[in-house]
């Protein structure tokens, strides 16, 4: 493997608010205000206070520009009382989501990145590019869930004797007062120890992963228009380029508007340039349910 300090740099740690949406070990949705811990070409390393499985996908949304990603939860690499640390990777790797130049590996360092691995139900050898975020989980947890074609499902794979040993990197995590966290200037009583247990109890992963594929939700929003003023209203669903709503404002298509999702009153929210796309009158509910679309390079406010 490379030497202490290689890998490490492919890291950076930074702190950025975000806003994440999925669904908890048991199903339930939530939409969480947090931050990531740590930066990589890959994904990130993200807090949370749900306690999540490996193998699931999210939506997590930078604060700062608006943009959203669809990631994967890669596993566990870090807890501190009741705040998860985990390594999420984008399912879209293409697409530069930080605006950050990362440090290009050399041909060396991609060689060592390849690495056998062994599926813990039937012993099925494989050799796979590990990502430095998936070197951590594996390190932390001495192995890591992935999916094994031969199995059908996701379960808990490890390296081969012959690899060496490597130290995953160190994230430090600062308590919080409110949402969760306090200013740089207070000083945390300690970095968090990096000693998350393996949990391979692995859902089966979808092998078809649609493009901005909608995730189930039950939150309240503020759609803000000149004709409605701030209407509060229910969401049922997000996806990385918009929502769906229920209202009872008769809105119309390619209606401009600004949304704040999740929103919560008397608190800063954050809201963000849309398009009502698709409008479907529910006579029965006497409700409108309506489709939005971020419009694109839109910032919030």
């Amino acid at each position: 493997m490379p030497p202490e300090g290689v890998r490490r740099s492919s890291r950076i740690p930074k702190e950025i608010a975000i806003l994440v949406v999925g669904s908890d070990i048991e199903g339930k949705v939530f939409s969480e205000q947090t931050k990531t811990v740590l930066l990589s070409r890959h994904g990130a390393g993200i807090v949370s206070r749900y306690k999540l499985s490996a193998e699931q996908e999210l939506i997590l949304r930078r604060l700062d520009t608006n943009k959203e990603a669809e990631v994967r939860l890669v596993g566990q690499i870090g807890v501190e009382g009741e705040l998860y640390t985990y390594g999420v990777a984008f399912l879209d790797s293409t697409k530069n989501f930080w605006g950050i130049q990362f440090p290009t590996p050399s041909a060396e360092e991609q060689e060592t990145q390849i690495v056998l691995m062994e599926c813990g139900s039937c012993q099925m050898h494989e050799s796979v590019e590990q990502s430095d975020l998936e070197s951590d989980v594996y390190l932390v947890n001495e192995g890591i869930v992935r999916f094994c074609k031969n199995c059908g499902s996701s379960t808990f794979w490890k390296r081969g004797a012959e690899d060496a040993e490597e130290t995953p990197v160190a994230v430090e995590m600062v308590q919080s007062r409110s949402m969760g966290w306090v200013d740089e200037e207070e000083q945390a009583p300690s970095p968090v120890v990096v000693v998350a247990p393996a949990e391979p109890v692995p859902a089966g992963r979808r092998e078809n992963r649609r493009k901005h594929g909608r995730t189930k939700a039950n939150f309240k929003a503020c759609v803000r228009s000149f004709v409605h003023g701030d209407d509060i209203v229910t969401c049922e669903d997000v996806s990385r380029g918009g929502l769906c709503f229920k209202s009872r404002k008769p809105y119309a298509e390619n209606f401009k508007i600004e949304v704040a999702a999740p929103y919560t009153p008397g608190m800063q929210n954050f809201f963000t340039a849309a398009e009502i796309v698709h409008v479907q009158e529910l006579k029965s509910e006497k409700k409108f349910r309506c489709g939005v679309a971020y419009l694109k390079g839109a910032k919030h406010r």
